[in-house]
């Protein structure tokens, strides 16, 4: 069996709102109203979902849930339908988008949002609802779970959580970086001294400098990349500028050493992708600009640098890098599923199972 992208669209959208319910935004406004929320990250980018949702024949719906005043929140939802099962996959990344700055009451807001998905794609659409919510501070992390149990839903006992190093930016640059290993915080100023350029920013063209990088990494370590360095050299000019990428190229002579990708979205920054070639582990280059990201998002008013994930076991030298950077280890809350019933989620995982064994075969096992 395979998924597809039919599914009937969220009820269109009226004058007004009542507290809870579900409308569909259109991308202009949803750029407007995500901004506004403190855990807005590049997963909820519309463009980026839209990109991503092509990739396996989906459907991106960008909906809003009103409160009483105004958006409760948003949600970008990823919906495959299963032909012939009369069920599929509603799937929330990096959401619902709840917390806004200096305000107490996104708990409130993240049941009001909960439960408007609930009735649309699980008691309407009769989907399989997945939801996995944009790691925050401990206390956050912890309150998400409660509302998800509370609201029926349960941890995907299949589904590997997303665990992290979080960097804490919320103090003086001067404490960040007492705050890393000696032996990184020595690595990092001997880069200082190697007479390395760096070019950054958001010009899509810098990425014409990254790709290599990037290719030359996974030929060498010859590893599957779901997400690469073509995927967000597509995705950069389809951003509009608040939203794109920083990217940053380190330079010795003229010749490219080091690369970073990331992301610079409501109060935290996620590094989604670096690289590194001969002279730019000769210099220590990726050390320089790890530390230009955290210089850009603490500038951008950032509370946390969130690593990108770490898998001590699949990859211990990564997962050192990071964790002498002087984060916590931290893992986000769930993944979540609220399902229609028995028969209907069995037969989405039946699904996701046959997905995953053809995109072994053709990666070669390299996954």
């Amino acid at each position: 069996m395979t998924l597809t992208s039919e599914s009937p669209a969220p009820a269109a959208a009226g004058p007004a709102r009542a507290r809870g319910e579900l409308r569909p935004a259109r991308r202009e406004e949803w750029i407007a109203l995500a901004a506004a929320f403190a855990d807005h990250n590049y997963r909820h980018c519309w463009d980026y979902a839209e990109m991503l949702a092509a990739r396996s024949d989906a459907a991106a719906e960008h909906v809003v849930v009103a409160g009483d005043a105004g958006a409760a929140g948003l949600a970008s939802v990823r919906v495959k339908r299963l032909p012939g099962a009369g069920t599929g996959i509603a799937y929330v990344a990096g959401g619902p988008l709840v917390r806004r700055r200096g305000d107490e009451r996104a708990r409130e807001r993240l049941e009001t949002v909960l439960a408007a998905l609930r009735r649309e794609y699980v008691d309407r659409r009769r989907l399989v609802l997945r939801v996995a919510p944009a790691i925050g501070e401990e206390p956050w992390n912890a309150a998400q779970d409660e509302c998800l149990l509370a609201a029926g839903f349960r941890p995907g006992a299949h589904l590997r959580p997303y665990r992290t190093m979080m960097v804490d930016l919320d103090r003086p640059l001067a404490d960040v970086r007492a705050g890393l290993a000696k032996k990184w915080r020595n690595l990092l100023s001997n880069a200082e001294r190697r007479d390395l350029d760096v070019a950054a920013g958001t010009q899509p063209d810098l990425f014409e400098d990254f790709a290599p990088l990037f290719d030359e990494l996974v030929a060498r370590k010859a590893f599957a990349v779901d997400l690469g360095a073509d995927f967000y050299a597509a995705l950069q000019p389809r951003l509009p500028d608040s939203e794109r990428l920083l990217v940053a190229i380190a330079s010795h002579d003229g010749r490219p050493a080091a690369g970073v990708v990331a992301s610079i979205h409501g109060d935290t920054a996620v590094y989604l992708l670096g690289a590194s070639n001969d002279l730019g582990r000769d210099t220590n280059a990726a050390y320089l600009l790890q530390w230009h990201v955290i210089e850009a998002a603490a500038a951008r008013g950032c509370r946390w640098y969130d690593l990108g994930g770490i898998d001590p076991v699949a990859n211990p030298g990564v997962h050192r890098f990071k964790e002498r950077m002087g984060g916590a280890d931290t893992v986000a809350p769930g993944p979540y599923e609220l399902a229609p019933g028995r028969m209907r989620r069995a037969a989405v995982h039946a699904a996701e199972r046959a997905f995953r064994v053809a995109a072994t075969r053709r990666s070669g096992g390299r996954r």
